[in-house]
C-alpha cells in the first residue's frame, strides 16, 4: 500500500516476569501490564500515581521503570541467572525472534518495545503492532500475537493448538491512503453491471482466479460517474455488462488511456488475459 512502517515487538512471558521480579504479587500482574502499556503515554508522575492506586509500593514502581527501560541484550545480560521461569522465557523468545528478524533482513522495519502488552490477557507469548513510521496517527494499524491456549482449550481434545493471529484497522489505513496519489490502479479492470450483477461476478470471480485485479460496481453508479471514478482511480479498463452483452456473450472493454473500445467475447478468458497483460 506504500506506507511506511514500523513493527514494534514485546512479550508478554517477558512482561509477566519482570513485574515478579519486582515481588507484586500475581493477583495484580494483569492490572499492572494495563498501566505498563500506557508507560509511553503517561508523564512519570502520572504512571507512578496509577501503580501507587494499585497497591504497588514506591521500591516496587522503581524496580518497574529501571526494568522496563532495558533492551534485549540488557535484559539477558541483567537476568542471565535468573530462577524466574516467565523471565527467562520472554527473554529467550525474544532473543530467538530478534535472531529472525535480523538473519532476514527485516529488523530494520522492527524495533523492540518492553512496554507493548496489546491488552488482552489471552497472549501467551509475543505480541506485535503496526504503526505509520511517519508518525501520521499516533495509534496503530494493525497487531496481534501468539495465543497458544485459546484454541487449545476451546477444542479440548487433549491436543496442543499452538496459534498466532494478526488483525488490521482499515479505518487507520483508510486514513493514511485517503489522501495518498497514487501512480497506478488497485484494479486492472471495473465492471459496471447493468441489472447483471450475477453475470458480473462470475466474470470478475474467473478473472481473480488468472490474476486479473477486478472491482464490480455494486452501489448503481451512473454511467456517466462510474468513468468518472474508473478515471480518478487510474483504473485502466472498463467494461459495461447489460442483458445485450449476456445474450450476445460479447462486451467491449473500454481502454481509458488510449480512448478505444475492443470487442470481445466474455468466454474467451485468454484473449481478456491478453488484453489485461499489455497494460
Amino acid at each position: 500500500l506504500g506506507i511506511d512502517i514500523i513493527i514494534k515487538y514485546n512479550s508478554r512471558n517477558l512482561m509477566t516476569g519482570l513485574i515478579k521480579e519486582c515481588n507484586i504479587s500475581d493477583d495484580l500482574t494483569n492490572a499492572v501490564i494495563t498501566v505498563i502499556d500506557k508507560m509511553n503515554k503517561l508523564s512519570r508522575e502520572e504512571f507512578n500515581n496509577e501503580l501507587n492506586n494499585l497497591g504497588i509500593n514506591d521500591e516496587q514502581i522503581s524496580k518497574l521503570n529501571n526494568y522496563f527501560k532495558l533492551n534485549i541484550d540488557e535484559l539477558n545480560k541483567e537476568f542471565i541467572n535468573s530462577n524466574n521461569q516467565d523471565l527467562l522465557k520472554g527473554i529467550e523468545e525474544l532473543v530467538e525472534l530478534d535472531k529472525y528478524l535480523k538473519g532476514l533482513d527485516i529488523d530494520k522495519y522492527c524495533t523492540f518495545d518492553s512496554t507493548l502488552a496489546r491488552g488482552q490477557d489471552y497472549y501467551t507469548g509475543n505480541v506485535f503492532e503496526v504503526y505509520d513510521a511517519n508518525g501520521r496517527l499516533s495509534g496503530s494499524i494493525g497487531g496481534g500475537g501468539r495465543y497458544d491456549n485459546m484454541v487449545t482449550e476451546f477444542i479440548d481434545d487433549g491436543e496442543s493448538y499452538p496459534a498466532v493471529g494478526i488483525s488490521f484497522g482499515l479505518t487507520s489505513i483508510y486514513e493514511l491512503l485517503k489522501d495518498k496519489e497514487l501512480d497506478s490502479s488497485l484494479y486492472d479492470l471495473y465492471i459496471i453491471p447493468m441489472g447483471t450483477e450475477i453475470e458480473s461476478l462470475k466474470l470478475a470471480n474467473t478473472l481473480r482466479n488468472n490474476g486479473i485485479k477486478v472491482i464490480v460496481e455494486m452501489n448503481n453508479k451512473k454511467i456517466k460517474k462510474a468513468f468518472a471514478w474508473a478515471s480518478k482511480n487510474n483504473i485502466p479498463y472498463v467494461t459495461v455488462i447489460g442483458d445485450n452483452e449476456v445474450s450476445t456473450g460479447n462486451i467491449k472493454i473500454k481502454d481509458m488511456n488510449k480512448e478505444e473500445e475492443i470487442e470481445i467475447n466474455m468466454n474467451d478468458i485468454d484473449k481478456i488475459l491478453g488484453i489485461m497483460n499489455k497494460n
